[in-house]
């Protein structure tokens, strides 16, 4: 019986030794990306377009021989919109998998709360998606390739001033990334000398928001609504409407699948808009999954590429290397445009105005 349990002794120390042994032969031989973005519930599009963006990247650097001779693996974690979903995807890709370099979040409230852990596990954390100054500036580990929505707010506010309108309501949300597009379209507007009539500002657990709605229809001296709450753009478009409200509506950054999920009550709106793929990354990312392009795919993409132009001018995946050379980037031509870097790890580009038609979104002058 002794002898029995010395074998079997034997053999797990010598199982746990090989697989020890393939486990790091593995390591050495591939390099790990995690991310961490919304692939389910609201914002899934985002996530899930983000993912095929990164997908892609990868599929193309192995193609053609990987990274340093190794083949790049991506590690997708999934946290639904969940600020506490998104500190365990964290913990799970640093503590379990080890790795240091991540895509995510998707918005700004999963990403905030983990820009002190990224800096003290000094852990590279680059958004495709997530546009407040407030993630990319928090850490020389953090880094943002989507510009900050608030350029958009205030351009948008250049433009329905120049188009005439002069009282506007907005409505607008609790949540820090409406709250920051209310407030830098209210700032530029009033500037420039219009006047900001109303403003709504629903919980965040009313999914209704026929209230508010009602209050906008009541109120007669407006001749446009600012709607930068885009996480229920499509609710606020079909009660709008509803109430008989005519004014023209305008917004940011809008996707495809509030679009259609707005059933044609967003015909008409006016948006402006980061997205802006390549021609050719468009028709190869439309071949491949056979769907529109949403936010986050180009970025996705060009996040990774970036990480691998990093990952090879410095030799190694250590952090701090990789930080001091993304943070000394000037210029990149991708997958989503040319990017300048603001010096501070965000960046800024050209963006599009667009207009809905018949439920799509068309790019106008």
């Amino acid at each position: 019986m002794k002898a029995n349990t010395q074998v079997i002794f034997f053999t797990a120390i010598v199982t746990l030794l090989l697989l020890s042994a393939c486990q790091s032969s593995t390591q050495q031989d591939t390099i790990e990306i995690g991310s961490i973005l919304i692939l389910t519930g609201d914002g899934a599009s985002w996530g899930i377009a983000a993912r095929n963006g990164m997908d892609m990247a990868a599929e193309k650097i192995n193609q053609e021989g990987g990274i340093l001779g190794k083949k790049l693996i991506l590690v997708h974690e999934d946290d639904g919109s969940d600020p506490k979903r998104a500190l365990s995807a964290f913990q799970k890709l640093t503590d379990i998998n080890h790795i240091n370099l991540i895509v995510g979040t998707t918005w700004s409230h999963t990403g905030l709360p983990l820009v002190q852990r990224a800096d003290e596990k000094k852990v590279i954390m680059v958004s495709p998606s997530l546009g407040v100054k407030e993630f990319n500036e928090g850490s020389k580990y953090l880094f943002n390739i989507w510009p900050h929505d608030y350029l958009l707010s205030e351009e948008l506010a250049k433009q329905v001033y120049g188009k005439g309108h002069r009282k506007v309501a907005i409505f607008s949300a609790q949540q820090v990334w409406v709250k920051d597009q209310t407030d830098a379209f209210r700032k530029e507007f009033e500037k420039l000398g219009g006047k900001i009539q109303l403003v709504v500002e629903p919980d965040p657990d009313d999914k209704e928001l026929r209230a508010e709605a009602l209050k906008i229809s009541a109120h007669k001296d407006i001749d446009a609504i600012i709607n930068p709450h885009i996480q229920a753009a499509d609710i606020i478009a079909k009660r709008l409407k509803e109430a008989g409200v005519k004014v023209p509506i305008y917004s940011v950054a809008l996707d495809n699948a509030i679009i259609q999920a707005s059933q044609g009550a967003m015909d008409g709106t006016i948006f402006l808009t980061s997205l802006t793929p390549s021609l050719d990354f468009e028709k190869a990312y439309k071949e491949k999954y056979d769907m529109e392009l949403d936010i986050g795919a180009d970025t996705g993409y060009d996040a990774v590429m970036l990480l691998a132009q990093a990952i090879k001018a410095v030799g190694s995946t250590d952090s701090n290397k990789i930080a001091d050379y993304l943070g000394s980037l000037k210029e990149y031509d991708g997958a989503s445009g040319h990017l300048t870097f603001d010096g501070k790890r965000g960046v800024t580009k050209p963006f599009v105005a667009k207009q809905v038609m018949k439920g799509v979104a068309m790019t106008i002058d």
